[in-house]
């Protein structure tokens, strides 16, 4: 399957449902300007559900890398949620589930954003 991305708006966020494979930096090049319009927007909070992300390479490892540093830079926080078999895997090797805020689920992720926002 290759990579795939769907976008919704939530109240305080905008919420990525990530599918695939990455591979190559180019397969993530929509999803980039996607997020970039959403943080242009001053929305806080980006949350990405890859519970459909079924293999990364260190492309992919980049990709989210780079997510994390332009959400920052936007004054915003990242989310993972959802990381699951060898996705998971490659974060714990790499040491990257020490730099990212992971919940096992989006309606987890949700519900810290919304009792951070009460």
């Amino acid at each position: 399957m290759s990579f795939t991305f769907h976008s919704a708006l939530q109240t305080h966020a905008v919420v990525y449902a990530i599918a695939g494979r990455i591979g190559h930096d180019d397969e993530t090049t929509a999803l980039l300007a996607d997020l970039s319009a959403a943080l242009e927007k001053h929305i806080p909070y980006v949350l990405m559900d890859l519970s459909a992300l079924e293999y990364i390479t260190s492309s992919g490892l980049n990709f989210f890398i780079r997510v994390l540093t332009r959400t920052r830079n936007a004054a915003g926080e990242l989310i993972l949620c959802g990381l699951h078999g060898e996705v998971e895997k490659l974060f714990a090797l790499s040491k990257l589930n020490e730099i990212f805020t992971i919940y096992p689920s989006i309606e987890q992720g949700l519900a810290k954003i919304n009792a951070q926002q009460a």
